[in-house]
């Protein structure tokens, strides 16, 4: 019997140019890049809240003149143009880079909820996005960084051991270089975190947690009189999605340095490096620990973290941490009743026709401005207080 090889060599030939497609092709891509070995991205910031006694987020006015000149900005210092106020303020987030060898990366950050309205260095922003390009990530470069004479909270975060970083763009048709420790942004927006607080007097507060988390400790902070309180405590899980917790604060004073040590160990638990710690709690120890009033330290989970703020690193980290601060300032019961007295007094009617304050509506709006940022939100509370009680 006769078999005929008409039409066999052509499939054999076909077989064997698959074969050989199939060695020398390039490999189907992947989901994601492989990350890059040795390089390590950390990033730590703060979101910030302020409410009043009864757990209902007030809207109040960010720190707007407390960083450098050199700092981009989308609008003029203290210009009432755009967004001066929200219930969020997302405060000095860093990140830093690690890396044995000199690379360059590309970093996208949005904050989809908010408007980005501070950097450093130059980035293409638009609303809600902030794109760094052709970062030169340089380790063991020696750099001027740049400063003012004016003291600034914003130098602190230096003290770190990351690379140094330079990014080179084109601004009016000639070439700028800027370099820093790490690369900074701001922003403000009006929505709910996942902590409410609620004040009951004499001390006491309910701690209301919504969705996962949160990491480990929380702290209550009290500062009175220029004396120092704190409290570290945990919720207790009570659903799925919701958790709950009473604190009192505390019957001792303590010092700056202790609370200081609790918070940096806190953050170093979480896995940032001392160094960064350290400078976290020197950027913001004038603030968390010296301003009158009472708040809620507290570390966000990362998830909620990156739902807040997706973040890409382009090349990939071998490892990205992000540690984000929660500060969550509430009035007392007590406090409230402060408030009320002073606005009662600047509202009351003058006999002066010009209705320039007397001598003590002015000392009274001296007393109300002891609260900052956040006078104006616990001055308009008051005032609807005060109405309802007519």
């Amino acid at each position: 019997m006769r078999f005929s090889n008409k039409g066999t060599i052509p499939l054999l030939v076909a077989g064997l140019l698959a074969t050989a497609w199939c060695c020398f092709a390039s490999p189907p891509p992947k989901d994601a890049p492989d990350p890059t070995p040795g390089l390590t991205v950390h990033e730590w910031g703060t979101f910030s809240t302020f409410s009043g006694s009864d757990g209902e987020n007030l809207k109040f006015y960010p720190y707007d003149n407390d960083l450098p000149e050199f700092v981009h900005g989308y609008l003029l210092r203290n210009s009432k143009e755009g967004p001066t106020g929200g219930t969020i303020s997302l405060e000095t987030p860093v990140l830093y880079f690690y890396s044995e060898h000199a690379l360059t990366a590309s970093v996208k950050v949005q904050f989809p909820k908010g408007t980005l309205t501070e950097w450093y260095p130059h980035a293409d922003r638009t609303e809600s996005t902030l794109s760094w390009q052709g970062v030169k990530v340089l380790p063991r470069e020696e750099m001027d960084f740049p400063r003012e004479t004016a003291e600034s909270r914003y130098y602190a975060a230096r003290e770190t051991d990351a690379a140094p970083l330079a990014i080179s763009f084109f601004e009016n048709n000639q070439r700028s270089l800027e370099q820093e420790k790490f690369l900074f942004y701001r922003g403000v927006g009006s929505f709910d975190m996942p902590l409410s607080v609620r004040a009951w007097g004499d001390g006491k507060f309910t701690v209301h947690w919504t969705g996962d988390g949160p990491w480990g400790d929380l702290i209550l902070v009290q500062v009175k009189a220029g004396k120092i309180r704190f409290q570290p405590f945990n919720l207790d899980r009570k659903g799925g999605d919701w958790a709950l917790g009473d604190v009192q604060v505390s019957d001792h004073d303590a010092t700056k340095e202790q609370l200081g040590d609790a918070v940096a160990k806190m953050l170093m638990d979480k896995g940032l490096y001392e160094k960064e710690a350290r400078a976290m709690v020197k950027t913001w120890s004038s603030a968390w620990f010296g301003e009158e009033g009472t708040r809620v330290l507290y570390i966000l989970p990362e998830k909620v973290t990156d739902d807040l703020l997706p973040l890409e690193v382009e090349p990939k980290p071998a490892k990205l941490l992000r540690v984000l601060v929660g500060r969550h300032d509430v009035l007392t019961p007590e406090r409230e009743k402060w408030v009320d007295a002073l606005v009662a007094e600047l509202n009351r009617p003058t006999t002066d026709p010009s209705s320039v304050p007397d001598a003590k509506q002015q000392a009274a709006e001296k007393e109300l401005s002891k609260l900052g940022r956040y006078t104006e939100a616990a001055w308009t509370a008051a005032g609807e207080r005060l109405k309802i009680r007519q």
